[in-house]
């Protein structure tokens, strides 16, 4: 379901990234010119088992000093269960709602070491361009 924001149209991404592409910050969303992109809604399923290692999963943008929007502590990645963005646990806001770097798309990508044992990351973001 979509609904209209007051400052623009809420969009939404969604797929799945491997283990591999995770650690290594797969990008999910291209940029738009002159445009932020501001996370206002979503969330993440570890497959193929829990996630650990990693301190967090972050959607973050992609700008060479990323801004994160949100983080996914791996304690919460538990093996096909939804974590939301707007869970009270597990689950850091760090910049939701608020405009990333302009210019810049959205990634997936590990805090701390590599995540281990889960085989991929399922998301969804909603999002608006600001």
């Amino acid at each position: 379901m979509a609904f209209t924001d007051t400052r623009s149209l809420v969009h939404y991404v969604q797929g799945n990234a491997t283990t591999a592409e995770v650690n290594a910050g797969e990008a999910i969303l291209e940029f738009r010119a002159n445009q932020s992109i501001q996370v206002v809604g979503g969330e993440m399923i570890a497959r193929g088992g829990n996630a650990t290692t990693a301190t967090s999963v972050d959607l973050k943008d992609t700008a060479g000093t990323a801004i994160v929007a949100v983080a996914c502590a791996v304690g919460g990645l538990t093996q096909d269960t939804q974590l939301d963005f707007t869970s009270a646990t597990n689950v850091t806001l760090t910049t939701y709602r608020t405009p990333l770097t302009v210019d810049k798309g959205l990634k997936i990508e590990v805090t701390g070491a590599d995540m281990t044992v889960a085989t991929s990351v399922d998301y969804y973001v909603e999002y608006v361009y600001v």
